[in-house]
């Protein structure tokens, strides 16, 4: 992933940023939530990406707790973009951290605007229904 210097890093995640990690943590239960809740709460930007993708690194202290989650990405999910494409937004949990909120378009393009939280159809493989 390249950095860009749009913001100085590390840095608070923005709202847009902040409230789809918040949906995709509250959507669907999956082992390792309460835990990535917290972890969540915590994290700062610590990377950006270049290619028009809007995927960001995450760092959390130390003082945090490790999650046990089941796979490297516990939850997912699509929306459209405004030009209909599907959208995706994982997250990556490396060795129980929250460490990336990868969102990026079906085509590649550069995505126009990140999509509203409401808007987000959140899935895990492992949610306990």
């Amino acid at each position: 992933m390249g950095h860009s210097s749009y913001h100085k890093l590390p840095r608070e995640l923005t709202h847009e940023e902040e409230q789809i990690l918040q949906r995709l943590l509250t959507a669907v239960e999956f082992p390792g939530r309460p835990t990535l809740l917290e972890q969540a709460a915590r994290a700062r930007v610590s990377g950006e990406c270049t290619c028009g993708c809007r995927s960001i690194e995450l760092r959390v202290p130390d003082s945090v707790r490790k999650a046990e989650v089941k796979r490297r990405i516990p939850v997912e999910a699509e929306a459209e973009d405004q030009d209909h494409r599907t959208m995706h937004c994982l997250l990556h949990v490396v060795d129980g951290w929250i460490a990336e909120l990868e969102i990026y378009r079906d085509d590649s393009k550069a995505i126009g605007r990140l999509p509203a939280p409401e808007r987000l159809c959140v899935m895990s493989l492992d949610e306990d229904v």
